[in-house]
């Protein structure tokens, strides 16, 4: 977190009225440490309240992303037994093998949607040159894939690979797997309103600027090193707020989309038995994207 140069400000500041109050004793601007006790008190709570609505969004990401996984093993696993299980033909095997990997293809362009990145190498090798072409041209490239999704559902349907009484259990699924896009969307496109952010770092910057005159006549030449301990406390708690907001993101604290998108990927092509599956990804400089 980028925040050792406020600390870093903070700090030198309380060095210098320090040395002024220590050396040149001029008393006439030094305050007790009542007031900021209370405002201490008071900016802990507010702090204490905006990381806990920051850790919700994220928790909450991560519970539908946990969703997501679950979703896309159920769907796969119904695709393997549901769908004509009897009749294991060459174009009933080709046709779970489109739907899988179409799966997949929806799986990494809901991470690239919400980190707004270009989903074409992400899903190039899971969609029909047809089918890409016009996800590409979407708008709304996971909306997209779902669509092709339930035109895959209603064609198996249509040539009696999947009975009607199954048919409903499956869309469910595809519905889930909407729920979950519309709730990844909501997260992201529903930011804490700016004034309240706005409101917090100038409050955490105003106290921790003005803490050496409070505590210079009580702790003398330590004043420094204690600003110091105590403004990395209220900067650092700031600063997760501010980096939790988004669960999406790239930044280290973020969820590991695409290591989650990864994993299913490996997952659901093993459960169809594809034989050229990549490898999971690992921690790099023990960060894990």
């Amino acid at each position: 977190m980028e925040t050792w140069p406020r600390i870093l400000t903070v700090t030198v500041a309380a060095m210098i009225v320090t040395y002024i109050e220590m050396y040149y004793h001029i008393q006439a601007y030094t305050l007790t440490t009542t007031p900021f006790l209370l405002i201490g008190v008071a900016l802990g709570i507010f702090l204490g309240f905006r990381n806990n609505v920051s850790y919700d969004k994220f928790w909450e990401g991560r519970k539908l992303w946990g969703a997501l996984i679950n979703t896309s093993r159920n769907l796969t696993r119904q695709a393997c037994f549901v769908i004509d299980a009897s009749h294991d033909s060459e174009d009933i095997q080709q046709f779970r093998e489109i739907f899988v990997k179409r799966l997949i293809a929806y799986v990494h362009a809901l991470r690239c949607h919400l980190r707004n990145e270009d989903p074409t190498e992400a899903i190039k090798q899971f969609l029909p040159p047809e089918d890409l072409t016009k996800v590409l041209a979407s708008g709304h490239r996971p909306l997209a894939i779902l669509h092709q999704l339930g035109h895959d559902l209603a064609s198996a349907r249509d040539r009696h690979w999947l009975h009607e009484l199954n048919f409903p259990s499956m869309d469910a699924q595809l519905n889930e797997l909407s729920n979950i896009l519309g709730g990844c969307e909501r997260i992201k496109n529903t930011p804490i309103p700016f004034s309240y952010s706005v409101l917090i770092h100038r409050i955490v910057a105003s106290y921790c600027l003005f803490l050496p005159f409070g505590l210079v006549e009580t702790t003398g030449v330590l004043t420094p090193i204690v600003v110091l301990l105590i403004s990395y406390a209220f900067f650092e708690l700031d600063a997760i707020g501010d980096e939790i907001e988004n669960p999406f993101g790239l930044q280290p604290n973020d969820l590991p989309l695409t290591a989650i998108s990864r994993n299913v990927e490996i997952n659901l092509l093993e459960l169809i038995n594809y034989p050229d599956r990549p490898a999971a990804l690992k921690p790099e400089n023990d960060i894990l994207m």
